[in-house]
């Protein structure tokens, strides 16, 4: 289990990263996670957001079955002896479990999905890495164009062009990051 806590602004948000025991494996072990976590828990501050994510190895089943108020049907399948654990946790601290959180993150902390489809998981894509692919492109085309072995390789256009992407991709990268970084540190972002 490891905690993070956010300062954002005015909001703070603990998030807590946790794993529980394989099923099958040593009751007491399994004793010990639940109060780790429990207290875990107990320690953030009632005026804070807590965000549970991690693999807690159970089931919690398709029906809610008398866990309405933490659990909507997420699930599949039935519940076994871990997933009860897991929504008898979530009653007592007052917590809903929910199956996909990417919307509600990517809410709360600015993530993008990227310009398109195609570059769905490169939110630093720019106009000048674009641009730079065009002509990249461009010049494969001629390259493409040309029938001659000796005439292609004697094309540096398109040489040229790839090498200006290399160069271009790592620096877009960099320049995104640093204005996430920056953002973030103007935030007041804190890790404790």
């Amino acid at each position: 289990m490891i905690s993070i806590k956010l300062v954002i602004g005015e909001s703070s948000w603990n998030i807590i990263s946790a794993y529980a025991p394989h099923i099958g494996l040593d009751e007491d072990e399994k004793k010990r996670f639940w109060e780790a976590l429990d207290e875990m828990v107990r320690d953030v501050p009632s005026n804070d957001k807590a965000f549970i994510g991690g693999d807690f190895n159970g089931h919690i089943g398709s029906s809610s079955r008398g866990y309405d108020d933490v659990h909507k049907g997420c699930g599949f399948g039935i519940w076994n002896d871990e997933g009860v654990a897991l929504l008898n946790f979530a009653r007592a601290f007052g917590l809903v479990i929910a199956s996909c959180i990417r919307e509600a993150t990517r809410e709360v902390l600015g993530v993008s999905r990227g310009l398109s489809s195609k570059h769905q998981g490169s939110w630093w894509w720019n106009e000048k890495v674009k641009k730079k692919v065009e002509a990249k492109k461009k010049a494969y085309a001629k390259f493409a164009e040309s029938k001659d072995e000796e005439d292609k390789w004697k094309n540096w256009e398109y040489k040229i062009a790839r090498r200006k992407v290399k160069l271009a991709v790592p620096m877009a990268k960099d320049a995104a990051f640093e204005s996430l970084y920056t953002t973030l540190d103007s935030s007041e972002k804190k890790v404790v």
